[in-house]
């Protein structure tokens, strides 16, 4: 085991090893009861890889090598002490005296057993991972487009929706930040909301670019007009990110002017703010399984949206007129319901774009 260990640490590549092993076999120099354990320890030297590869990246990379070391450790583990000798009677049953075989069995059948009996435990590894490699997860940059897929515009399109569904959960995070700073005057929120702004703004520039380029690939019309659907949908977004900066700004400003609301302001804010935010989640939503249903609620819930604002500018400018509030937060409060308004409006543009890839689809 041992030796299946070093060798894959020495090759960093358990493919290598493994096929080191199965010459030998071939060659007849290595008998299955020593082939075995060498294989067992190449599914723990390849885990080695994995964790040197992931030195200098992400959070996410160093998690999942975290990840992939446990499982091949429990795994192995499970192997040597418990089912060693059921992995013997099935590859003699399977391959009778071909040893080479008998490895190739093993290793295939290694490898399901371990994900069938560890997959249910994936939330355990999930947990340690986290407390192995503490920390925040960044969100930077594009997951999903690669300008080597254009090559295939179909795939290339799929890849491109899927990236703009990514660009509009980070702006809900952006918005789901600058909310909790406001309403528990967190400045750690505010930070954070006006640094994921940032990476909408790239991921919109990033987006745009790709846009273009798989726009001048040799699409179908219907794809070509799906293009330009969501170039305006990434616009939206991006507008969406920069209401969130605004209302970051100005939970910033209320928090250093040291500002109260009344508590009939507060919940008519917080009310507000989960509709619109239903608004814009359903939109994101419809966007992804192109629901129609859906998106027409989104459009009917901004009509919805109007009138509150409305109803609540009203209201407030009755309390300011009876000194009910002062001034400075009475301009704040007109300010944030003005970004949920917009945001709403950006929601049902999103909506109206599904519709309109919809009708392009029937």
């Amino acid at each position: 085991m041992l030796a299946g260990f070093a060798i894959t640490v020495a090759v960093q590549s358990s493919s290598a090893s493994t096929g080191i092993l199965l010459a030998l076999a071939i060659e007849g120099l290595i008998p299955i009861s020593s082939g075995l354990p060498i294989l067992f320890g190449i599914n723990i030297g390849t885990t080695i890889t994995a964790m040197l590869s992931s030195i200098g990246a992400n959070i996410a990379a160093k998690r999942a090598a975290a990840v992939h070391f446990v499982f091949n450790i429990v795994g192995t583990l499970l192997f040597i002490f418990i089912l060693q000798y059921p992995l013997y009677w099935i590859i003699s049953i399977i391959n009778p005296g071909d040893v080479t075989g008998q490895i190739a069995s093993a290793h295939i059948i290694f490898n399901i057993t371990n994900t069938l009996i560890l997959l249910p435990f994936a939330g355990s590894f999930v947990y340690f991972a986290k407390k192995v490699v503490p920390g925040e997860e960044e969100i930077k940059g594009v997951k999903y487009i690669d300008d080597r897929i254009l090559e295939t515009p179909a795939i290339a399109l799929v890849t491109t929706i899927r990236e703009v569904l990514h660009m509009g959960n980070v702006a809900k995070q952006t918005l789901n930040a600058a909310f909790e700073g406001f309403f528990n005057c967190d400045q750690k929120k505010i930070d954070e909301s006006l640094r994921l702004e940032q990476s909408v703004n790239e991921l919109e520039r990033d987006l745009a670019d790709y846009i273009v380029k798989l726009s001048n690939t040799s699409i179908s019309k219907r794809d070509r007009e799906r293009v330009d659907g969501l170039f305006h949908t990434i616009n939206d977004i991006e507008r969406v990110g920069d209401h969130a900066e605004n209302i970051a700004e100005i939970a910033q400003y209320k928090i250093d002017n040291k500002l109260i609301f009344s508590e009939t302001a507060f919940n008519e804010l917080n009310n507000m703010k989960d509709v619109v935010m239903s608004a814009y989640l359903d939109s994101l939503t419809a966007l992804k399984n192109l629901d129609e249903s859906l998106a027409l609620k989104v459009i009917k819930t901004e009509g919805r949206v109007d009138s509150i604002e409305k109803t609540l500018r009203s209201n407030h400018i009755a309390r300011l007129n009876k000194q009910q509030c002062n001034t400075s937060s009475g301009i704040l409060f007109l300010d944030f319901i003005s970004n949920l308004e917009r945001i709403s409006d950006h929601a049902a543009n999103i909506a109206m774009a599904v519709l309109d890839e919809v009708k392009l689809a029937s």
